[in-house]
């Protein structure tokens, strides 16, 4: 097979949207082993083909990073006391 793939980072590919229609097939096959698929057209990036672990995964990801920026507001408070407080507030 004749992709005309380029990486873009760990296990991320680049594809033109023309290749991504004539290859579909061999795409899903990459995306079901953990590839990260994205789909250009006229040089603009227009898809993203992932699996749904990968999309579980970066929604885990992206809500720990905001809780992680909120903890960071609190300042010197550790995790710890910061779940202390958190507990406190709980009625039930």
């Amino acid at each position: 097979m004749d992709l005309a793939m380029t990486s873009a980072g760990s296990n991320t590919f680049e594809i033109g949207s023309f290749d991504a229609k004539t290859h579909f097939a061999e795409l899903l096959r990459k995306v079901q082993e953990g590839a990260v698929i994205n789909i250009s057209k006229n040089g603009k990036q227009v898809a993203v083909l992932q699996g749904k672990k990968a999309v579980q995964n970066t929604a885990a990801l992206e809500a720990h990073r905001r809780i992680r920026a909120r903890a960071e507001k609190f300042g010197s408070m550790s995790f710890k006391e910061i779940k202390e407080l958190i507990e406190d507030g709980r009625k039930y």
